[in-house]
């Protein structure tokens, strides 16, 4: 009993300063400190400067054998590939939805927001160290789930114009995917790696990439607490289907991963953590630049987040319990 309620303490130590950030973006609103246009600035910041900067930073500092972890990545990337499938199948099939909403709740369902809670929350968790699977997961999404749901958004709009699917829109989905900052800041993070970068690259340019990183943890919380202000959850059986989605089931179908995988220790909180978080902000702007699932969009993201304040700290004591070498 002893040791249960020490597991539950160091929950508690360890994610409560995540949760109290998040509800003071929250209140800064509540209390006309920030405006509600605060949320676009707050999210450009995390998304385009600082999120970007520590994924440069930590990456560039790691070896590459840590980077090029093989078997991490394969996990990473056959678990959320099969959650996506659960996810469009169940919208399509079950919930009846039509090809262009069916991609983009798939999408705010596997996209987990690895910049706005991710980082401040595994490095608060496991230490700096843990960026660098984040950097990982982030190169796989930029790869895979953004260029696909950008492909199929396309599709859609192409059909409903009369129009043909071309070359052209495969390259330019593919292209938007892979210039996004957070993708160019694990490239050059790799150069630098693998080059051995820090010998030769001047220092104020690290310097620089440090002030900036710095802030990370702080401005992403708050952004996701302004994110969440006013959002109004207006039930409806797709919705709750899709939060049992992204909430429950991604969790589950983690921890199952982990053990099918081998993977133990420090990486299995990692890989576990990271698919659990709730949806990304960078899902919800999407949804709203194509006009489709908007409200949807926002109450997943919302609901997502609230609810993590109970499920991450729950998949910290199951995994303390079930899984070797996590402490």
């Amino acid at each position: 009993m002893n040791l249960i309620w020490s597991a539950v303490g160091q929950v508690v130590s360890s994610c409560l300063p995540v949760f109290l950030l998040i509800f003071l973006g929250w209140f800064c609103v509540q209390q006309g400190i920030f405006s509600k246009d605060s949320k676009k600035l707050l999210s450009g910041l995390v998304s385009n400067f600082v999120f970007p900067a520590l994924l440069f930073v930590h990456t560039s500092h790691a070896k590459p054998s840590q980077i090029f972890n093989g078997i991490w990545m394969i996990a990473f990337f056959c678990t959320m590939s099969f959650l996506w499938i659960i996810c469009f199948l169940t919208n399509k099939y079950i919930l009846h939805k039509e090809l262009k909403s069916t991609a983009m709740n798939a999408m705010l369902c596997c996209f987990p927001n690895m910049g706005g809670m991710g980082v401040p929350f595994l490095t608060l968790m496991l230490g700096a160290a843990s960026t660098i699977s984040v950097a990982i997961a982030n190169f796989v999404v930029a790869l895979s789930l953004i260029p696909m749901t950008i492909f199929l958004l396309e599709l859609c709009d192409t059909k409903l114009s009369g129009g043909k699917v071309t070359g052209d829109m495969i390259f330019s989905a593919v292209k938007n995917s892979l210039m996004k900052p957070m993708f160019l800041a694990v490239i050059l993070g790799l150069i630098v790696s693998v080059t051995d970068g820090t010998q030769w690259l001047p220092h104020f340019v690290f310097n620089t990439f440090d002030i900036m990183s710095n802030a990370c943890n702080f401005i992403s919380l708050i952004a996701v607490g302004v994110g969440i202000h006013g959002v109004k959850l207006k039930l409806s059986k797709p919705l709750m289907v899709n939060i049992v989605l992204k909430s429950f089931i991604t969790p589950i179908v983690a921890l199952i991963a982990v053990y099918l995988f081998g993977i133990t220790g420090m990486e299995a909180e990692e890989l576990v953590f990271l698919l659990a978080m709730p949806t990304a902000s960078t899902a919800v702007i999407l949804a709203y630049n194509w006009n489709v699932e908007q409200e949807q969009a926002s109450s997943i993201f919302f609901a997502s987040t609230v609810l993590s304040i109970f499920i991450l700290p729950t998949l910290l004591l199951i995994m303390d319990f079930t899984i070797p070498g996590v402490a």
